[in-house]
């Protein structure tokens, strides 16, 4: 090929050539690079990992969503860096604040990534918790005090049936940690004591007034028993008339009055002299959350365990109490998911998870039974002693635990019929004669006891079925007046243990160490 042409080099050198800086006719020449002009810049390629990161973020999942140990469809977002503000989300984020509250639709704040962001304040969880677990009647009078510490929402007390569904729809949300709850629930309690107390002009004695007041500012809780006078409570007119034979002035004042509180867990009220109580638990629970019960597909975590027994003991799910009127919930459970639970619970080895699911399951029971105006004959699925046997076997401690605590549950649910009940009771007493240990001799003399039960126990199931108070175990305690109870402590307790008392007063959730404020601003007065 023939070099260019010199004119033809010329006109191709002034198009890619950039062009000069303007100086001056006496600026020295600045040589041009020989260098070839590269192309125009073009925007970077994304990497896989920048896509995904990206993707993962539009996929989120919001405070709004189910808890993290329950199914949740998988639903695709597409991302849209330029979204425009609908009407509903170009509103002030106070009037969309009382649009949800009014609403306490949770699929709202689901609806666009914007309005999760916007109901996602922790003022907003407060007013959601305050609202699904405080019971308040809607016939009380307004309150500036009870309004003052339910700010942002614009009050209105909601009936029983809509807190068991807000309830039941808050246990979905993720933000509804242990933490929370147990948060607003001194909150709880000082709006009971505004309502039922102050509210209701009952006048505290003066001395005990300053003592009162810094129990309802959470600055000292040693005083938790205040006297005073009022007018009769509104839950007497509700009362039979053979209740005013026997307290004829009940419906005249004022009356001498007993505030009892014990933090975190109950407030109760008794009116002295016409020797009427009332018991309020702390938190008003509706019914245990089903996902809860059933535990994770990892088993139980420690959180979960510990939210558990804060909902059992804060609700008052361990003891009837001595109230004349209780107006609090009967707290319902899914037995179903509470016996999927402990299976969960032997399968993983989670001792504190069993115990506290058969704690739960056996108040409401009898506490149930007992509303109805009769005992009841308390049974477990058989299916759980005989998990136990196949699970935990190389830890025999271990799994004797859990084979004892099912039997404090319902020791006539045995199944006597089981052949691995017979072979797990075989293994534990040869365990013994070939390694003697402490631990050993105490399953082994378990297994005897147990051996000689099992022949016994088609008889004790047709005593304690027709007198229910007659079973070997109630709420856990042994009856050690009952012939079979005696022989418990003398064949397995004796000499190095004591016999089993209550359980279901036993927590690992300590309510003393919520009351009092250790920093943050002061509550309304």
């Amino acid at each position: 090929m023939s070099p260019p042409k010199c004119e033809d080099a010329i006109v191709t050198r002034s198009k890619l050539a950039p062009p000069e800086p303007a100086s001056s006719s006496n600026a020295p020449a600045i040589p041009k690079s020989k260098r070839r002009p590269g192309r125009t810049f073009k925007n970077p390629i994304r990497s896989s990992s920048a896509r995904s990161s990206r993707s993962s973020r539009s996929t989120r999942s919001s405070p709004y969503d189910r808890p993290s140990n329950s199914p949740r469809p998988i639903i695709s977002r597409p991302h849209t860096p330029h979204r425009i503000l609908s009407i509903l989300e170009a509103l002030p984020v106070e009037i969309i604040e009382q649009i949800f509250l009014y609403s306490l639709n949770l699929n709202f704040p689901r609806s666009s990534p914007f309005l999760s962001r916007v109901l996602s304040g922790e003022h907003i969880y407060r007013a959601l918790i305050l609202l699904a677990f405080w019971n308040d009647s809607p016939d009380y009078p307004r309150s500036k005090a009870v309004e003052r510490m339910l700010v942002p929402l614009d009050y209105i007390p909601l009936k029983l049936d809509e807190r068991a569904r807000l309830q039941e729809t808050i246990f979905k949300c993720r933000w509804c940690t242990m933490d929370r709850v147990r948060e607003q629930i001194p909150t709880m309690q000082i709006l009971t004591i505004y309502r039922r107390w102050i509210n209701a002009g009952i006048v505290t004695k003066e001395e005990e007034q300053a003592a009162f007041k810094k129990f309802l500012a959470r600055k000292d809780d040693s005083v938790r028993v205040f006297h005073g006078k009022g007018e009769p409570m509104k839950e007497v007119a509700s009362l039979p008339p053979e209740f005013f034979q026997m307290a004829p002035h009940a419906l005249k004042g004022p009356h001498e009055y007993e505030l009892n509180i014990m933090p975190m867990v109950t407030t109760e009220l008794q009116c002295v002299d016409v020797r009427l109580t009332v018991n309020l638990p702390a938190l008003d629970l509706c019914r245990f959350p089903s996902h809860l019960l059933r535990g994770r597909s990892n088993g139980f975590l420690p959180e979960d365990v510990a939210f558990l027994e804060m909902l059992r003991i804060t609700s008052c799910n361990w003891t009837s109490g001595k109230s004349s009127l209780s107006p609090s919930t009967l707290t319902k459970v899914d037995r179903k998911a509470l016996n999927e639970g402990i299976q969960n619970a032997i399968r993983h080895q989670n001792f504190n998870a069993m115990v506290s699911l058969l704690k739960i399951d056996e108040f409401i029971f009898r506490y149930k039974a007992e509303k109805q105006g009769h005992g009841g004959f308390y049974t477990i699925p058989p299916e759980h002693f005989i998990a136990v046997t196949r699970t935990g076997r190389d830890k025999p401690h271990l799994n004797l635990a859990f084979f004892e605590a099912l039997l404090r549950a319902s020791a006539e649910s045995l199944p006597s019929w089981s052949s691995e009940i017979t072979t797990w009771t075989v293994d534990n007493m040869e365990l013994a004669k070939k390694d003697p240990s402490t631990y050993n001799q105490i399953n082994g003399k378990f297994a005897r006891w147990l051996s000689n039960f099992l022949l016994r126990l088609p008889a004790q199931v047709e005593y304690a079925s027709g007198f229910p108070s007659g079973q070997l175990f109630c709420c856990g305690q042994l009856d050690t007046l009952d012939i079979e109870g005696r022989r418990f402590v003398d064949e397995v307790l004796k000499p190095s243990r004591e016999p089993f008392g209550n359980w279901l007063m036993e927590s690992s959730f300590r309510t003393e160490d919520h009351w009092v404020k250790k920093f943050g601003p002061p509550l309304p007065p």
